[in-house]
């Protein structure tokens, strides 16, 4: 299982969406989950760039608006759908508003970065496409938001992203604010100067940021991120390969107990037992840790 796999998913995936077959991109996604891919992996590596190189194609005249409009609704099924495969962490008690800036009509990659923040225990207030500023700021006012979420797809809209910083920064106590989207990936500097608290790539990413800039990431919380993310992908792999935790034990020549208190995060583990789990799982060290990661 790796690139290779996740490579044909993508390419049978486009296939799918541009003839406008949701019954066809649902099977592909069905295929890919029995195959041992993992649902998170199928959301950012598989549905993710395929949005994105559909709206590339349609920004190229390459594809119509309502092919673009019909894969992008299959698209958003497919996330709610494996979104909810995904194990919920433990509430942190923080809350956190994710919306497109104000004019712009795109919000994909706002829906997948509001997801995983809800997944990793957030409580999200997903507000979608071009929300006027002065609708935004008291909104996320009366909420006390902790963390605002701004995705800006176009550069001509780096201006109302960085008025909207500023109104947001009034606020007293006032939210950190990340931006990511499009308009920023040939130059994430810039969202330094429009007054962002960071410049997120990706959903993964944006988690991982989200808890560093609202202060959850010292070096010993980090730890038990790790751990916990950790027994989440053993648990998930080990369920798709339809082992017992004792097989798994069994199989990998470890513990009962201690799989299970891998799987809880509770278990400080080390190099050789990840490599002899991976191997008893059929999964690579590397996609052990990345689906760790979710």
């Amino acid at each position: 299982m790796g690139n290779e796999i996740l490579s044909k998913l993508r390419h049978s995936y486009a296939d799918a969406v541009l003839s406008g077959s949701s019954e066809e991109a649902s099977r592909i996604i069905d295929q890919g989950l029995a195959g041992g891919v993992i649902p998170s992996k199928i959301y950012l590596e598989v549905l993710m760039p395929v949005q994105i190189e559909l709206g590339a194609k349609w920004h190229r005249g390459e594809i119509s608006i309502p092919q673009e409009h019909i894969a992008t609704q299959i698209t958003l099924r497919q996330m709610a759908r494996l979104k909810s495969l995904l194990k919920t962490r433990l509430r942190l008690g923080l809350k956190a508003v994710v919306s497109s800036v104000e004019g712009d009509q795109h919000f994909i990659g706002a829906q997948a970065v509001a997801d995983f923040l809800s997944v990793d225990g957030w409580e999200v207030d997903f507000l979608g496409a071009d929300v006027p500023t002065d609708h935004l700021v008291p909104y996320t006012k009366a909420r006390q938001s902790h963390l605002v979420c701004v995705s800006v797809s176009l550069t001509s809209l780096i201006p109302v992203a960085e008025k909207l910083i500023q109104e947001l920064k009034k606020i007293d106590p006032a939210p950190k604010i990340l931006i990511g989207g499009a308009a920023f990936v040939l130059n994430p500097a810039l969202a330094e100067k429009v007054g962002a608290d960071a410049y997120t790539p990706d959903p993964q990413q944006a988690v991982v940021t989200a808890r560093q800039v609202c202060g959850l990431m010292n070096a010993e919380n980090q730890l038990g991120v790790f751990l916990r993310k950790l027994g989440h992908s053993v648990h998930e792999y080990r369920k798709i390969r339809g082992f017992s935790q004792q097989e798994l034990a069994t199989t990998s020549d470890l513990d009962r107990a201690y799989i299970s208190a891998v799987e809880h995060g509770k278990q400080n583990i080390s190099i050789g037992a990840i490599s002899k789990l991976a191997k008893a799982l059929h999964v690579s060290i590397e996609e052990l840790l990345i689906g760790a990661e979710y």
